[in-house]
């Protein structure tokens, strides 16, 4: 399934907007499907996004479930390095707790 994030939110801005973005992304993955996330049209994200939209699936899946069922295309490097550090960091408390 492809999700372009701006079909369903007017902006990658805020929490809230990852928010949206991660139950569309929840609704497949539970499901086993794969999740393409489209960044077209996106010029950067905040952390707030990224934490919302796919840092929290951390809570319910394995990174490696993660890494198998989700691509992210479309994105810049801005998105991507934001994208790769915040997934490094929420592993990382995941560790501690």
């Amino acid at each position: 399934m492809v999700i372009r994030a701006l079909d369903y939110v007017r902006q990658c801005y805020t929490a809230a907007d990852g928010n949206i973005i991660n139950r569309v992304i929840e609704k497949y993955l539970s499901r086993g499907d794969r999740v393409t996330l489209s960044f077209d049209g996106v010029f950067d994200i905040p952390s707030s996004f990224a934490n919302a939209a796919i840092v929290a699936l951390l809570r319910k899946y394995s990174e490696e479930y993660i890494k198998s069922h989700l691509s992210i295309v479309d994105a810049n490097r801005q998105i991507a390095d934001m994208i790769r550090r915040c997934l490094a960091n929420g592993l990382r408390r995941n560790d501690v707790d």
